[in-house]
């Protein structure tokens, strides 16, 4: 099982690095944070984990339903994730989007979102790299296959979730670009997408903005 970054590499089919083929349905992984071994950050009247997964599964229906975006999940209860296992399996399944959910406590009353990506350098990281695809691709270089389209969803994202009608419900922060774990290793675009709430049950209110600020995936618009 892979364990070491840094003396781990990825064998990157040249496929991966591209949308899916015309008339398949887009293709999408959802990751909701923590697994069997890791609870995640202490919330109101549970933990991170179980928060997660219940947004996932009910993100993953709604964008079934409205644009038929095929989705699967990282993990199921009781399932232990170890290191870039989850990059492994986006690889190999030749997905067209990542997105990692987390989800912290707060005092403030109104909820915060927030949306990263994966950067180490913001000076010289935002640009797609092109690779020999015949050659080993460091696990810490596979997210420039599509930096530059991680970067476009992520602004599409941005336009829906800052609309005039959004600002009530929640506050929005990002796009930030950060070497965030989660999304270490995963050739196709990346998002983690974090969420501030004060009471057990105000993720909910979250679920048809963002599945609103994904309508791009499905609609043929990318296709």
């Amino acid at each position: 099982m892979i364990t070491n970054i840094k003396s781990v590499f990825l064998i990157v089919i040249f496929q991966l690095a591209f949308l899916s083929v015309d008339g398949k349905p887009f293709f999408m992984m959802i990751n909701p944070a923590g697994h069997a071994k890791s609870v995640g950050r202490r919330l109101i009247e549970d933990y991170e984990r179980s928060i997660t997964f219940k947004m996932a599964e009910v993100l993953k229906q709604k964008l079934q339903d409205q644009y038929g975006i095929r989705c699967v999940l990282t993990r199921y209860p009781g399932e232990e994730i170890v290191d870039l296992q989850n990059a492994s399996f986006a690889n190999r399944l030749g997905i067209d989007f990542y997105l990692s959910l987390h989800i912290y406590r707060q005092e403030f009353v109104k909820p915060k979102v927030f949306v990263y990506s994966l950067v180490y350098n913001p000076m010289v990281d935002l640009v797609s790299r092109i690779f020999d695809p015949y050659l080993f691709v460091p696990v810490n270089q596979a997210h420039f296959f599509n930096i530059s389209l991680t970067q476009f969803y992520g602004l599409k994202i941005k336009d829906i979730l800052t609309k005039r009608h959004y600002k009530k419900s929640f506050d929005f922060y990002g796009i930030f670009g950060i070497p965030i774990k989660p999304l270490v290793g995963i050739v196709s675009p990346a998002l983690s997408v974090e969420i501030g709430i004060c009471d057990q049950d105000q993720w909910k209110n979250l679920i048809n903005p963002i599945v609103d600020s994904l309508y791009f995936l499905g609609n043929g618009e990318l296709l």
